[in-house]
């Protein structure tokens, strides 16, 4: 189950630039805006458990979602407070926060596939 599930995240971020060429340009939902610091809670390293490290950094004025060696995708803000739709993907990156509302982890999920990363 994790191999699949670690192909699948591989898959997404390797087949981004493709499905970015070939998306037809649509009206896109308002979302959220997110700035350098509104988006710093959720920058850093997350820890998947063995499928490697997911790196959420600010470049260009984007949030980028890289699976450590395999590829990245813009995470663009949603409607909804640290949910970030995967570019090119129905997938989705939920930022979980404690009861301090510091962020923990992030939950990704694509096309039913779900993994969750700690915060390191």
């Amino acid at each position: 189950m994790k191999s699949l599930l670690c192909t699948l995240i591989v898959g997404l971020f390797l087949a981004l630039g493709t499905a970015n060429a070939q998306a037809p340009t649509t009206s896109v939902p308002a979302t959220t805006a997110l700035d350098s610091l509104g988006a710093k809670e959720l920058l850093g390293k997350y820890d998947t458990g063995g499928m490697g490290t997911i790196i959420v950094s600010w470049e260009q004025g984007k949030v980028i979602g890289t699976l450590e060696g395999q590829g990245s995708a813009e995470l663009k803000p949603t409607n909804t407070p640290d949910v970030l739709s995967i570019v090119g993907y129905e997938g989705t990156a939920t930022f979980i926060r404690d009861e301090q509302k510091k962020v923990i982890k992030v939950r990704m999920e694509v096309k039913g596939q779900v993994i969750e990363a700690a915060k390191l």
